[in-house]
């Protein structure tokens, strides 16, 4: 990230080379990395159906038990802090969504060693529920408070992150891999090649974009939201530590719980900004929260995971 900062304060990068870049690791390297991922499971690394099951249950729980939480606590900060009822459908979205795909991809790559492949295999499950609990729940209260008049397209469902996680889950159901080191042809191996190099752009690429997102911001604007800091203090810090020992309780395996929690401490998702862009809601107040989430989960990642690390379960 801080590579991507300096990068645009010098003017290496600039929002053209972002919005390139971004289009790049959203549509074709990240959607390969999904792919790679699941093919380089191979038989003996490849997680049981009671593992898939307990995934896909606790995806369903995760996008029904959440949006009750964001309603309780917004509610409660609408009164204690004054919160707009016109920002609270924004406020509701940002508490349910964090940045899964673009930020949480790389991170759980990179955080989760030689079992990167699997835990990226688990996400793209993971991020098959975060779409529709988004493009359902989401646009639908997203306008909470407001006169906005949102409406429920099946278009947006369809995205390369999308047809990429279901094509990861027809080649587990199938049983496609790579062949074993020494037992394939020239064809598998240009093509374990090709996906694996493109695939490994997406961790850099991804972190380069972010440090370059936040040296675009002019930081005078962004700091003068103070109801943002409670909000984010609470959604980033309070609610992991709070809800931390249920992920270890109720998930046996230790990889799976540890790959829905890193994605649970992810900032904001930017789909928030897009939505409220499409709505004409408070799009100025949407790009802040984001931005300082963003900034916030440099420090609250490594604190969160390092704080849970002495937890007696």
């Amino acid at each position: 990230m801080g590579v991507g900062y300096i990068a645009y304060k010098v003017k290496i990068l600039n929002q053209t080379v972002n919005k390139h870049l971004s289009t790049f690791v959203l549509e074709i390297s990240m959607p390969i990395m999904i792919i790679d991922a699941v093919l380089s499971l191979n038989n003996s690394i490849r997680p049981g159906t009671s593992t898939i099951v307990t995934l896909f249950v606790a995806s369903i729980l995760f996008y029904v038990v959440m949006p009750i939480i964001a309603f309780i606590v917004v509610k409660i900060l609408a009164k204690t802090i004054n919160i707009k009822k016109y920002r609270q459908g924004l406020y509701m979205i940002m508490m349910v969504f964090g940045n899964v795909g673009f930020m949480g991809f790389p991170i759980l790559k990179a955080a989760c060693g030689e079992n990167g492949d699997l835990a990226i295999f688990y996400a793209a499950i993971l991020n098959i529920f975060f779409n529709i609990a988004f493009f359902t729940y989401g646009i639908l209260t997203v306008g909470y408070g407001t006169e906005a008049k949102v409406k429920i397209s099946l278009k947006k469902f369809i995205s390369p992150g999308m047809i990429s996680s279901f094509i990861g889950i027809a080649l587990y159901a199938f049983g496609i891999h790579y062949p074993a080191e020494g037992h394939g042809n020239m064809f598998t191996e240009i093509i374990e090649g090709l996906f694996g190099t493109v695939g490994n752009l997406t961790p850099p690429l991804a972190m380069l974009l972010v440090g370059a997102t936040l040296a675009s911001v002019a930081v005078k604007e962004i700091f003068s939201e103070w109801r943002i800091y409670i909000f984010i203090f609470i959604r980033q810090i309070v609610l992991p530590l709070l809800l931390f020992p249920i992920f270890k309780i109720f998930i046996k395996d230790s990889l799976l719980s540890t790959v829905l929690f890193i994605e649970f401490l992810m900032p904001i998702a930017n789909s928030v900004l897009i939505v409220a862009n499409e709505y004409d809601l408070d799009s100025k107040f949407a790009s802040k929260a984001i931005f300082i989430s963003t900034l916030a989960s440099i420090v609250a990642i490594p604190l969160i995971l390092w704080l849970t690390s002495f937890y007696p379960i």
